[in-house]
């Protein structure tokens, strides 16, 4: 009996620790999550909690934590979440703690470090990144040599006892346990080094308002859902429009059918939306009730003067989706469902659908 009560305490002090920190907000390759040994494929829509490392194999990943903090990963990245305590009732009382052990990271501040910047600590390598309400890119090469570089915002460059400031448009390196250099332009680096992040400076991330996970990790799935199903049915016009007349009636069937899945999709991310928008904004009043700043989490992330490019800023893509499909009556029908949570207002859906006379 009592190696049975002993089990169940360390089932429910796992549970305990095992705290919800964000969602994979978009994959564009693939990726593993591992807590303890054990490990797992994530694709998008994935919760990922604190304690989880994750390792990107392929392509970029864009994770969003539940106060709208945002990490994207390149490939060949191993990054931890080493603390992840939002305590929405008193956002203060917060406490992040993040590490890219290596590969390339983007990490983008969220309501905790716009409201006390000192909760957030980022571990690069043996060097230690201070935040003061930034969007920063940082690369660990296989040597450990760190090299750091600010999109907007200001950075503190600690490693070897020695601190540097770095500033947007500037860079900073240091060899493995060594002391960091002297923050210099991005376009004084190394072409080469420089490029190594370029994609991540380029990445285009959701906006940094909080969110409801749960909600928020469904209807990233449901939306990549439907962009599956529009594909399918775009490829089942293309086998309608081609097959002969013994496979006509075959691939009508399987257009009827990727019609309908496609209807249904766009109904579930519909729904998906209606959903994350009402708790989203729920998740905000929280934040702004419990100390954040109103403007906490609003401004949109920019792109490009971290690798030495002109800063701009560009919608999120991830989760909007148009769909045109035409049929032999020659109706055409467009449905588009749109989430692109910008920095004052809220998400809309439409609905569009236009028929020309048979």
């Amino acid at each position: 009996m009592k190696r049975i009560l002993g089990l169940l305490l360390l089932l429910v002090s796992g549970a305990v620790f095992a705290v919800p920190a964000a969602y994979v907000h978009a994959l564009d390759g693939e990726a593993r999550a591992s807590t303890k040994g054990v490990s797992r494929a994530i694709q998008i829509g994935s919760i990922l909690e604190t304690g989880d490392e994750v390792n990107v194999s392929a392509g970029t990943a864009t994770l969003k934590f539940e106060d709208g903090q945002i990490v994207g990963l390149q490939k060949g990245s191993r990054f931890s979440i080493v603390n992840y305590q939002y305590n929405k009732t008193r956002v203060a009382d917060s406490n992040v703690v993040l590490a890219l052990l290596s590969g390339g990271m983007r990490y983008i501040t969220g309501v905790i470090g716009g409201t006390r910047r000192e909760a957030i600590s980022l571990r690069a390598g043996t060097a230690t990144i201070g935040i003061r309400g930034t969007d920063v890119i940082t690369f660990v090469d296989d040597n450990g040599n760190v090299l750091a570089t600010v999109q907007d915002g200001t950075v503190s460059f600690a490693s070897a006892g020695v601190t540097a400031t770095v500033t947007p448009g500037r860079a900073v390196t240091a060899p493995s346990g060594g002391a960091p250099g002297t923050p210099v332009p991005v376009g004084q680096i190394a072409r080469a080094t420089v490029n190594t992040v370029t994609p991540l400076g380029l990445l285009i991330t959701p906006g940094t308002q909080p969110v409801e996970l749960k909600a928020s990790a469904e209807l990233v799935k449901t939306v990549a859902d439907l962009k599956d199903k529009t594909k399918k049915l775009a490829d089942a016009e293309k086998k309608a429009a081609a097959a002969t007349d013994a496979q006509k009636a075959a691939a009508a069937a399987e257009l009827a059918a990727a019609k309908q899945a496609v209807q249904d999709a766009a109904l579930a991310a519909t729904l998906a939306v209606r959903t994350a928008t009402i708790a989203d904004q729920q998740a905000k009043q929280t934040a702004v009730q419990g100390g954040a700043p109103s403007s906490a989490g609003t401004a949109p992330p920019s792109q490009g003067q971290g690798v030495g490019l002109p800063p701009v800023t560009t919608p999120d893509p991830s989760i909007t989706v148009s769909i045109t499909t035409t049929t032999p009556a020659s109706s055409t029908t467009e449905t588009e469902v749109l989430f692109v949570p910008p920095p004052t207002t809220t998400p809309t859906t439409t609905t569009t659908v236009t028929a020309s006379p048979s």
